[in-house]
Parts: structure tokens; sequence; C-alpha cells
């Protein structure tokens, strides 16, 4: 049985997974056919902050069973991402050729872009998959059937045991977040700014489940994800070029074609590098300009359950 100080924070936890668990499910059938890559993109957000709510608010499920929902809803996840990262870098490539492209590059990207698209739709395979997988466990139907059982009646009240929950999950998420703040002025340090992106999307969950129950925005969204997008591409190309040269050489039995591709994919590898150095010095000036400005000390206050709600 529930203390009546942690019914409202059942309640709120409890009405934002439903929510979730119906925004998942109106993608489905438009992530399966696979046409428009928005459906994927939504049902992967949705995928996302079901996975931090159900992380929240687990100790309000019995016998580890929101710690069983996040594992079986891993997989979907993964399989998401993997094609919402091949989605952005085909939309990278097609913009690329569509736009003004020296002609001695073409070849380079147009290899590449029938490669991403041959990996793409190996990852709808596994899409379609983890989504039969994840209906053949009958997780969301549990998620539903679970939660409406005990679900507690009434109009939701936002008392003082909703802000302390709130303060409490928002400022573990920036402190975890702020644990990663040396490496912010490291740009070569790509795994520790990848961990801080990491971070830094928990953290924006986070503030997503609450923002709700405050009357403003609470504050700056993930910054560093087109910084790991260059950095996958520029670690990734010369693995590409490899991988390009053992097919060419095992087809042909020599690697002369591999020329006509070697312009545009080193086109793209500085392209990239650029974009990198630009958007880390946007990320930069703006990280910075959150400390001057005090916005993390700000964000505590505003959240503190010291404030006349």
């Amino acid at each position: 049985m529930y203390k009546d100080d942690q019914v409202t924070v059942y309640e709120f936890g409890s009405g934002f997974i439903l929510f979730q668990v119906a925004q998942f499910e109106s993608e489905i059938d438009g992530a399966l056919i696979g046409e428009d890559i928005e459906y994927v993109h939504r049902m992967r957000v949705a995928s996302r902050r079901l996975r931090t709510a159900l992380g929240l608010f687990k100790d309000y499920f019995p016998n580890d069973l929101a710690e069983k929902w996040r594992s079986e809803m891993r997989g979907i996840t993964k399989a998401l991402g993997n094609a919402r990262d091949l989605d952005i870098q085909i939309q990278l490539i097609e913009e690329k050729i569509h736009g003004v492209l020296n002609e001695s590059w073409k070849p380079g990207y147009d290899r590449l872009l029938l490669r991403l698209k041959q990996a793409r739709a190996k990852a709808q395979q596994k899409v379609v998959s983890a989504v039969h997988t994840l209906k053949d466990a009958q997780t969301l139907d549990e998620m539903r059937d679970r939660i409406k059982l005990t679900i507690f009646s009434g109009e939701l009240l936002y008392r003082p045991e909703l802000y302390s929950a709130g303060q409490e999950a928002i400022n573990n998420a920036l402190d975890s977040f702020l644990g990663y703040e040396e490496f912010a002025y490291d740009p070569e340090n790509n795994e520790k700014l990848h961990a801080m992106r990491i971070a830094g999307k928990h953290f924006r969950y986070t503030m997503e489940i609450f923002n709700s129950i405050y009357q403003d925005d609470l504050g700056p969204q993930d910054q560093l994800g087109e910084i790991h997008d260059c950095d996958v591409w520029i670690a990734w190309l010369p693995e590409f070029v490899q991988q390009e040269e053992d097919r060419i050489r095992a087809y042909y039995g020599h690697t002369q074609h591999l020329t006509r591709l070697l312009q545009g994919i080193q086109h793209l590898i500085e392209d990239r590098k650029q974009n990198r150095q630009s958007e880390y010095q946007a990320f930069l000036d703006n990280w910075q300009m959150l400390g001057r400005d005090q916005t993390w000390d700000s964000l505590r206050k505003m959240i503190s359950p010291a404030k006349d709600q």
C-alpha cells in the first residue's frame, strides 16, 4: 500500500508512462512501413522518454517490474537509434549531391549513398524484428494493464511531494551532466564528450518529464549531438574506404577503380572536420554563456520545493 505522500508521485509518473506508451504505439505502423523517416524519429524519442520515466519511477512498481519493462524496451530503442542515425547520414549525403558538388566528388558521394541505403534496408529489418519481439513479449500491454489495475482515482493534485521528487530527479541528472564539465574544454576527447552527450540527453528527458508542473521551461537542450555525428563520420569514412578497397580488389583483382571514389570521400572527411570545429565552437560559446548567466543555479532554485508553489 502506498503512503499518502507517494500517491501523487505515482499518479504523475503513471500518467506520463501511459501517455508515452500511446505515443510510441501511434508511430508503429509508419515506422514499420519505413517510407517517412519522421515515424522512426518520433518512435525513438517516445521509447527514450518511456525508458527514462520507468527508471525514475521504478520504486513504485513491485518486483522490479519497471526494470523488466526497461530491459524489454532496450532492443527497440537500439534498433530505432541505428535506423535514425542512418536516416540522418543519408539525408546529409543527398543534400550534398543535390547541392553545388564538384563533378569529381560525385562518384564518391554516390557510392556512399548506395552503401548507406543498403545499410538502412538492413536496419529496417532489425526495426521490424524488434517491434515483433516487443509485441510477442506483450510489454506495452503489460505496462498498460498493470498500471491501470493499480492507478489511483481522483484528480491529480500538485502537492509538495511531487515537487520534491522532481527536484531530486532533476538535480541528480544535472549533477551527472555537470560531472563532465571539465571535458567541455577538451575538444579532442571524443569519448568523454560523447558520454557528456548521453548524460545531457538523460538530463533533458528528465526535465521534460517534470516540465508540466512548472510554469517555465526548465532550460537548455543537449547540444552535443552534431559534434558526435561529425566524430562518427570522421572515424567511419576511412573504414568505409578500406571496405570498398577490399570489395573492388575481390571483384576486379586490383584497386584501380577506387581512385575515382577517393576525391569525394576525402572531401566529405574535410567537410565533417570543418563542421565539427564550428559546431564545437558554437557549443563552447553557449556553454560559457550558460555559466555566465548562472543557468544551472537558477534552475536549481526554480525547482526547489522551498518556493511558494
